[in-house]
């Protein structure tokens, strides 16, 4: 996991000098494990490049800094190859992804596309092919990394993980494809991802407003779309069965059992892929890279169903020296800190217990007090949570940020690695709206609105996640984002993710497939409880504000 940052001059604007040098603190938080800057003439352009990277080590065999240069190219890169059709067979002997996936750029010049659509895992990356003088800067598709775009009105132009708060105006670059700015021609072109979401036209002209006069050209290709399936079930037989008897007899049902074996093997496979690629040191440890007997994974861990089945998971591939820390966040209130959240994480971490004795399960207690988090956000976190910034945004990337920070009373997490849950509730239908899109327009309107949360994820929140989750120099796991898993999930019909009916009791229907592996696996309590949102189950939030209406605190 890195931080990275570049600035492309063409008029030498001090404003944006400053804004590269005043964000240097936030990308090296990023990776506390190097730091260094780069900066680079094009001899064929009035273009003065100034590039930066910040490292945390997590992969292969030593640290590699960046940024790296070679004879063809530059290269700065925040991401995790978990797989990859070009790259896979060296990524075991290598000193990580980072140089293989600069020399795969390399030698796909001609179809970057190609190459990146077959990795496995989240990036976001900028590349300079210094023959031709473009400049190449991406997401993934599912926008789990952030990277923020800024234009001066001199047409300099800011790339960065993380920017603080300031006049010019920054926005995230839509992950929507492949941008590549050619430093001649001052044009900037987007080669599209093969699947166009319905804010494909709204985000193109985000990016216009923000470049000002310079050109954004976009390559008509041809573009797929998700096919929806509009199947109506009906599970009205388990409508009086008790809970256990519910979850037996679906499991019982060749298809269905099939499902959540599915589902089972491919989650496991991502959690798995997780967290073995990293070092086998915790923060504190890497240090000295002595034996380390510390914690080296958490989980960020509100006691509900999608961190427990994973918790779960994460016990099944890590060394059984190596404890677990469950990383639970309650924000004071008049009932002081026992938030539903508290109370749910410990029920679960008992049911953990319970189910893997051998296992240490460190459940962190961090409790913020009003004046912390008004402090925090003022100084800090609002320059992570920035350009966003709703009242949602403000409540969650806080109470990210804190929960990620892993200090409980008298103890701080020294993982490296922070397993989180974020993209359940899309895929199998969590949210509160999926009820009542059943209600009101059937399996049809059901099956548009959980396609529509889906095309949202990549610029809802998952890069605002990022930059308050690695500002403590963790990195941000997202298991239920794995491409296999999302391809797997995305065919089921809808009845066969979530069935949010009142024919089921609240708690079963919803997330009904999800809640079937939880039972198949042995989790009884955390089956059963309801979709909570993190800002409500934490009590950060004030339920009489509008979460969509501007923050006044941002």
């Amino acid at each position: 996991m890195c931080g990275i940052i570049c600035l492309i001059q063409r008029e030498h604007n001090q404003d944006f000098n400053k804004i590269f040098e005043g964000c240097e603190y936030l990308i090296k938080n990023r990776g506390p494990d190097s730091y260094q800057t780069l900066e680079y003439i094009c001899s064929k352009t009035s273009c003065n490049l100034k590039l930066g990277a910040s490292v945390l080590w997590l992969q292969g065999k030593s640290l590699t800094k960046q940024p790296l240069e070679n004879e063809s190219s530059i290269f700065v890169y925040n991401g995790d190859v978990f797989g990859s059709e070009t790259i896979q067979d060296n990524l075991r002997e290598s000193n990580g992804d980072t140089e293989l996936f600069q020399k795969a750029l390399d030698g796909n010049d001609g179809n970057i596309k190609k190459f990146l659509k077959g990795i496995r895992g989240p990036f976001a990356f900028i590349y300079l092919n210094k023959q031709k003088s473009k400049l190449y800067f991406a997401r993934d598709i599912y926008g789990r990394r952030s990277l923020l775009l800024g234009c001066s009105d001199g047409g300099d132009i800011l790339l960065s993980s993380c920017v603080t708060k300031n006049s010019c105006n920054f926005i995230e670059l839509p992950a929507i494809g492949i941008f590549s700015y050619d430093l001649q021609s001052n044009q900037l072109e987007l080669v599209p991802w093969d699947i166009r979401n319905n804010n494909f036209s709204m985000k193109i002209q985000e990016v216009k407003r923000c470049l000002g006069e310079i050109d954004l050209i976009v390559k008509d290709e041809n573009v797929k779309t998700l096919q929806l399936d509009f199947t109506e079930p009906n599970l009205g037989i388990l409508k009086n069965l008790s809970k256990e008897e519910i979850f037996e007899t679906l499991l019982k049902d060749e298809i269905w059992g099939g499902n959540v074996k599915k589902l089972s093997d491919l989650l496991h496979f991502s959690v798995l892929r997780r967290i073995k690629n990293q070092p086998k040191y915790c923060k504190k440890c890497f240090l000295n890279l002595g034996s380390c007997k510390d914690c080296r994974v958490g989980v960020l861990f509100s006691g509900g169903l999608d961190c427990t089945i994973l918790a779960l998971i994460v016990d099944e591939y890590l060394d059984e020296s190596s404890p677990i820390d469950l990383l639970n966040v309650a924000f004071e209130n008049p009932g002081g800190f026992d938030t539903p959240d508290r109370l749910t994480g410990r029920e679960s971490w008992m049911e953990l217990k319970e189910l893997r004795p051998e296992r240490v399960w460190n459940f962190v207690e961090i409790n913020v007090d009003l004046e912390e988090l008004n402090e925090a956000r003022d100084s800090h976190v609002k320059h992570l949570i920035y350009p966003l910034n709703t009242v949602l945004d403000d409540s969650l990337g806080c109470a990210l940020w804190f929960a990620s920070k892993g200090m409980g009373d008298g103890y701080i997490s020294t993982s490296r690695v922070l397993i989180v849950g974020m993209g359940a509730d899309e895929l199998f239908g969590g949210y509160t709206r999926h009820r009542a899109a059943l209600n009101k327009g059937g399996w049809q309107r059901l099956t548009e609105v959980l396609q529509e949360d889906w095309q949202n994820i990549s610029h809802r929140n998952l890069a605002r996640d990022d930059r308050v989750v690695s500002d403590h120099g963790r990195q941000l796991r997202t298991p239920y984002l794995d491409e296999d898993l999302v391809e797997f999930v995305l065919g089921l019909p809808a009845w066969q993710k979530t069935y949010p009916s009142d024919c089921l009791p609240q708690g079963i229907g919803e997330k009904i497939l999800l809640r079937s592996l939880a039972y198949r696996m042995g989790l009884r309590r955390a089956t059963n409880y309801k979709k909570r949102a993190l800002q409500f189950g934490s009590r950060i939030a004030n339920k009489k504000e509008n979460a969509h209406e501007i923050s006044p605190r941002l």
